[in-house]
């Protein structure tokens, strides 16, 4: 069946975020007394949402979080990070020229990240990225999330379609188990935020270029 109803991953996939992940997670760090993260931490702890971001972040630098603070720390990061600046926060090359192609074959697009919903908001808000997506599901969406197959179902099922019609678009080890537990077909990019080398995720496609993902969905 022709693949007609492309999920995305958002960070990795469609905007580079990590310049302003990492310089607010280590804002964040320095009012707490921890050092700053590099950038190589930041992609580490990054893809399963925030309380795993957080307390990654805390245990690369120093004594890990308590339970019973993870709450109050969890709403005041999110509390900063829904409000940042997200100043070098930017779609990768050939992402908006792609997505509007794709609309124009007819394909129906969807959003499906593990980021809250205030910084998804205001991400795909400043960079005009909203308009090309039929469905937006972050974090908050549903109460499973990313690597739970549940948000891709949901996804295609708000876009009208099947599972035979669709494919997710991803950069790393999430996007992947989520599609397979899904059984949906999976196409990754090269330039994300994986852990795991793509040779041992097998993907059923793995692109360098945003700009490659018309052909490749129509081969699929």
């Amino acid at each position: 069946m022709v693949k007609k109803h492309i999920i995305f991953d958002l960070d990795g996939t469609l905007i580079n975020s990590i310049p302003d992940m990492c310089r607010e997670i280590s804002l964040f760090l320095n009012e707490h007394g921890r050092r700053s993260l590099t950038e190589t931490e930041t992609v580490s702890i990054i893809g399963n949402g925030a309380p795993v971001l957080l307390k990654g972040a805390f245990a690369l630098t120093g004594e890990e979080i308590k339970e019973n603070n993870m709450p109050d720390l969890l709403a005041a990061w999110l509390n900063q990070y829904g409000k940042a600046e997200m100043a070098e926060t930017k779609p990768y090359p050939y992402v908006v020229e792609t997505l509007n192609k794709l609309k124009e074959n007819g394909c129906r697009l969807a959003i499906c990240t593990n980021k809250p919903p205030e910084p998804t908001e205001a991400i795909l808000t400043k960079l005009d990225l909203k308009k090309h997506f039929d469905v937006i599901l972050d974090a908050d969406a549903l109460p499973e999330r990313k690597p739970r197959p549940e948000p891709l179902w949901e996804a295609v099922r708000r876009m009208g379609g099947v599972n035979e019609s669709a494919v997710m678009v991803g950069d790393s080890e999430t996007d992947a188990q989520t599609a397979r537990a899904a059984g949906i077909p999976v196409v990754l990019l090269s330039y994300g935020y994986t852990h795991i080398p793509y040779e041992e995720l097998k993907p059923d496609a793995l692109i360098d270029s945003f700009a490659d993902l018309p052909t490749i969905i129509e081969r699929l």
